[in-house]
């Protein structure tokens, strides 16, 4: 009788490369001072509603791509020496809350506009020029950071403000923030409440833009403020949207992206802060000596010149999900 073939290990067969988002997240999440990494999940379930979700091992247990990145991960790990405790302060700090949310959730106003979205756009204007970002709640301690940014706090905490200007930050505070009382009306004195204590201005009326509606370089909300004081920047139609008294800075409009950017790297360099120009999806982070960058993009991505560098991983070339790890020789 023929004999029948055993089963074959296509795993053996085919081994995953080891550069994909599986040990990119992971070495991201260990550069930002996290000290143990947990996968969801460990086997793709065979059953029920979450049968599309993939695991580390398949549903017949077998190594996936998961498993094989997260080894990967954790040799990298192992030769960086990491976790390292604590986590390296970062030059730049962000505050949000989820009551930020909350309210433009419960009164956008206008259509897309979140609290959430405002972070984002500029963490990622942000971590676009090379910056390191803390993200914090309105209570944390803001002292010994360079710059101090506010996307979107409509409810002023108690003293915030105060604390805010007392960092010794320069600090930039956008758009409906101050809007609102704990109550959920709008101050007495206008918006941006609190912050009138150190910036002499007022926003006296809003406007949404819906999509098709340009007035550069705003994107979909201007504020119409009463001031004294001289703008920063102005829309085409010559409307102020950026005012500063001392190291307080009022953005009253979303800023289409180039425009953002351009903002804080400013401000950043106000703040004694070096920036970098990186190409489209590639973000770096510096912690305990080192300085990791990550390629977010579909196509690799070159190291912009930054002095010399010993790589303890990658090169200054990363392929798409590529990681790199070097200490900079002085």
């Amino acid at each position: 009788m023929e004999q029948q073939p055993g089963p074959v290990n296509w795993a053996a067969r085919n081994p995953a490369p080891l550069a994909g988002m599986v040990r990119l997240w992971t070495l991201e999440a260990m550069a930002h001072g996290a000290e143990f990494v947990s996968y969801f999940r460990w086997r793709q379930a065979p059953f029920a509603q979450e049968q599309m979700h993939a695991g580390l091992l398949r549903p017949d247990r077998v190594d996936d791509v998961g498993a094989h990145e997260a080894r990967a991960a954790a040799a990298d790990i192992a030769r960086l020496g990491l976790p390292v405790a604590p986590a390296t302060r970062a030059g730049v700090a962000l505050v949000f809350d989820y009551e930020s949310v909350w309210v433009t959730d419960i009164q956008p106003q206008g259509a897309g506009f979140s609290a959430l979205r405002r972070a984002f756009e500029w963490y990622s204007a942000l971590r676009g020029l090379g910056l390191d970002i803390d993200i914090l709640p309105p209570d944390a301690p803001l002292e010994g950071y360079g710059l101090v940014v506010v996307p979107c706090l409509p409810i002023f905490p108690q003293g915030f403000v105060d604390r805010l200007a007392a960092s010794g930050a320069e600090a930039v505070v956008g758009p409906r923030s101050g809007s609102k009382t704990p109550q959920f009306s709008i101050p007495t004195a206008l918006p941006p409440g609190d912050l009138q204590t150190r910036l002499p201005l007022k926003v006296t009326r809003v406007e949404s833009l819906r999509p098709g509606v340009a007035a550069p370089p705003a994107l979909d909300w201007i504020e119409r403020c009463e001031t004294a004081l001289e703008p920063e920047m102005k829309l085409a139609d010559g409307h102020g949207v950026l005012w500063r008294a001392g190291r307080m800075r009022y953005l009253a409009a979303t800023l289409e992206r180039d425009a953002m950017s351009k903002l804080l790297g400013a401000v950043a360099a106000e703040a004694g802060l070096s920036t970098l120009a990186l190409p489209e999806g590639l973000r770096l982070r510096r912690h305990q000596g080192h300085v990791f960058a990550f390629n977010y993009a579909c196509a690799a991505r070159r190291l912009p010149a930054d002095g010399s560098r010993e790589f303890l991983l990658g090169g200054e070339e990363l392929p798409p999900a590529g990681v790199a790890v070097w200490r900079k020789v002085k």
